[in-house]
């Protein structure tokens, strides 16, 4: 067990024999906890085609029922508690948590535990293929979804982060429950897990909590391939509805990974670039009622990234505005930025760190991806700083870092063909 202290901030930090890694920062202020189970595995992992969407599907059937409670007593049990309970699956992980009065940590620790090994039984798994397909039928009844989608898979191609979280008919249908279970032996790992908590709490009960609950835990497989992607050449992949009313452009491009020492100074180009509002996207296309939305930012992976420069408009309009998001991109690489514009950016994100830092739920959660990223727990403070010091140049340079304006992906849906977007 180790205690450490960063400008007043307590982190724990603790590992059990098997592998299962426990983390947490205790807010004695707070009358709540937030607990959650991190676990290293998302679409990303899903190597094999066949079983696309396995991971949000898992997702799904660990509410199904434990090897000792059904999927009624699960709820009632979190109900009796009061807990705020959910869970989410995205490219790279999948996070279960509860919000509960300190209190009642124990209980919701017991039940949160208990649903790591999930019964996954077959009828329960038949049934539940019906919702996800659902859900897939939904999402693809929203355009820009569908352009995202395809975004994905045109940019990342081959790659499993091509792979779309929620799977897709074809494979929802296909798989089998042994699929599922032999996925969850393999990445459902005490070693490939994280068990976070933050808020109200005795760092010592935790540690007995963890070591009663998840002792027995089998090991497994950790980490990913994250080696670095990005495509070989630009592409243009333009999908013609002329039912719609709207042009979607997705511009996608290569940048830096979660882990690169330029993080802060790329995702400090991307808002003052594109960020929903005050940034030069914003004022220069969306404020001059040239579309309904026009924006940037960074989405940083492990071992890759990319900037998304996005805008809907009317199809009389879209060609103009596909060429000023670029010409608003070659504006920033040539000319650089301005200290104001940069100080702006700076404000804002922190304002974002110290607001989300007065939340037991987003302490929990950064908690885990600070250890998934640094292998260490970062301090608010410590944060702040690193925004903080910043400079124009290192933003220039970090963005320069990357064949940005020669490995465009150009991702569109709306009634333009590509000649005339292009136009």
């Amino acid at each position: 067990m180790s205690e450490s202290t960063a400008n007043g901030t307590v982190f724990y930090t603790h590992r059990l024999s098997n592998g299962l890694q426990i983390v947490g920062q205790p807010m004695p202020d707070f009358e709540s906890v937030a607990v959650s189970y991190y676990v290293h595995t998302g679409s990303r992992d899903e190597k094999d085609p066949s079983i696309a969407g396995v991971s949000h599907f898992l997702e799904h059937m660990v509410f199904k029922g434990t090897k000792e409670l059904d999927w009624q007593e699960i709820t009632l049990a979190f109900n009796k508690i009061g807990a705020e309970l959910n869970a989410f699956t995205s490219h790279e992980s999948t996070v279960y948590y509860a919000r509960v009065l300190g209190e009642y940590l124990d209980r919701a620790v017991e039940l949160l535990s208990d649903m790591m090994y999930p019964r996954l039984a077959e009828s329960d798994f038949e049934t539940e293929k019906e919702v996800i397909v659902n859900e897939i039928a939904r999402s693809e009844d929203q355009p820009y979804n569908i352009a995202y989608r395809r975004m994905m898979q045109t940019y990342f191609g081959e790659h499993a982060l091509g792979h779309d979280v929620l799977g897709s008919r074809e494979s929802i249908r296909a798989m089998n429950i042994e699929q599922m279970r032999n996925y969850w032996q393999r990445r459902y790992a005490a070693n490939n897990l994280i068990l976070s908590v933050a808020g109200n709490f005795d760092w010592q009960h935790i540690i007995e909590l963890a070591e009663q609950h998840c002792s027995s835990w089998r090991q497994g497989d950790s980490g990913r391939d994250a080696s670095h992607y990005e495509p070989d050449q630009p592409i243009n992949n333009v999908m013609v509805d002329t039912k719609l009313k709207q042009q979607i452009m997705i511009v996608a491009m290569p940048t830096v990974d979660v882990k690169d020492p330029d993080y802060y100074a790329a995702m400090l180009g991307g808002s003052i670039l594109g960020d929903t509002d005050g940034s030069r996207l914003y004022w220069n296309i969306y404020q001059r009622g040239m579309a309904e939305s026009a924006s940037a930012g960074i989405w940083a992976m492990e071992g890759t990234g990319i900037m998304l420069m996005e805008a809907n408009s009317t199809p009389e309009d879209a060609p103009r505005v596909l060429k000023m998001l670029r010409a608003e991109l070659d504006n920033l690489l040539d000319g650089g930025v301005f200290e104001d514009e940069l100080q702006r950016a700076k404000d804002k994100w922190i304002s974002g760190i110290v607001l989300s830092s007065e939340s037991t739920f987003s302490r929990m959660r950064s908690l885990a991806n600070d250890w998934v990223t640094e292998g260490r727990l970062v301090s608010v403070e410590e944060e702040i700083e690193r925004v903080e010091k910043i400079t124009v140049e290192d933003v220039v340079r970090a963005l320069h870092r990357f064949p940005m304006r020669d490995k465009q992906v150009l991702t569109a849906l709306g009634p333009l063909s590509e000649a005339e977007l292009l136009a």
